[in-house]
């Protein structure tokens, strides 16, 4: 149960003096259960009805920017900061609305692919630049993935980088026994080993930096509930130098070679 699993119940097994903490524990967990469903149906609720107005006016504001040259320094100044802020809003709702419709779906649209090309080509390009590296023994390699999810996992981890890790530095696929796995190497400071579990929490923020922090505080937490999906694991250690390295580890298709 701690570890997510909310199907779990207990079973008396005919002791009746345990049933009626079984039956007090079972409820329990269903409540829970109903509970955080109405939960993430209320966020999904809140992120479909604020997306319009949001999309309104990001489109305003960019129709004031085309017309800057008519604004004051100071009109100017207003402007930019609309802009910045509508753009970190659209972030939070887009993020609010992959995090709740990944609560409340079970299947994941599965097929082969093959990771290194999807990996090259997604984190490329949010890079900007070429920063895929491919270890020979994992060219070519199949994994059964969602092609979405795993897309937008790389997509955070090199955004994340960008955002926090003052860059991306490389990308790498690899293999190890069993399983692929991509890292993320970034040019910051690192993570400290207190926060290493906790970055990947919903709306983790470090309290010293929580308000100069960008970003909404969901893309490490879709990231972590993708990869859960995909029978893999995350996590974040030490650079090589220095910065942080970010994993994800894949399991990897019994027919790849």
């Amino acid at each position: 149960m701690a570890a997510g699993d909310l199907d779990t119940r207990v079973e008396a097994r005919g002791d009746r003096d345990l049933q009626p903490l079984a039956e007090a524990f079972n409820a329990t967990v269903g409540q829970l259960r109903a509970r955080i469903a109405r939960d993430a149906r209320f966020a999904s609720d809140v992120s479909h009805e604020l997306r319009s107005p949001v999309t309104t006016i990001a489109n305003a504001a960019e129709l004031l920017r085309n017309r800057g040259h008519e604004l004051s320094p100071t009109g100017q100044a207003g402007l930019d900061l609309l802009t910045e802020e509508t753009g970190r809003f659209r972030t939070l709702v887009d993020d609010l609305l992959e995090v709740t419709r990944d609560d409340q779906l079970t299947e994941v649209d599965l097929q082969p692919l093959v990771l290194d090309v999807l990996v090259a080509r997604v984190a490329d390009a949010e890079a900007g630049r070429s920063v895929t590296r491919v270890e020979p023994e994992a060219a070519g390699v199949l994994v059964t993935g969602d092609r979405r999810r795993l897309q937008q996992v790389v997509r955070n981890l090199v955004a994340n980088a960008g955002l926090h890790g003052e860059g991306v530095r490389e990308v790498v696929v690899s293999r190890s026994r069993d399983c692929l796995r991509i890292s993320v190497l970034d040019k910051g400071d690192g993570v400290p080993p207190e926060w290493r579990q906790r970055v990947f929490e919903r709306f983790s923020r470090r309290p010293a930096a929580r308000a100069s922090m960008p970003g909404s505080g969901l893309g490490l937490a879709i990231v972590a509930q993708h990869v859960e999906r995909h029978r893999g694991r995350v996590w974040v250690e030490d650079g090589a130098s220095h910065g942080a390295r970010f994993v994800v580890e894949l399991p990897i298709d019994v027919e790849s070679p």
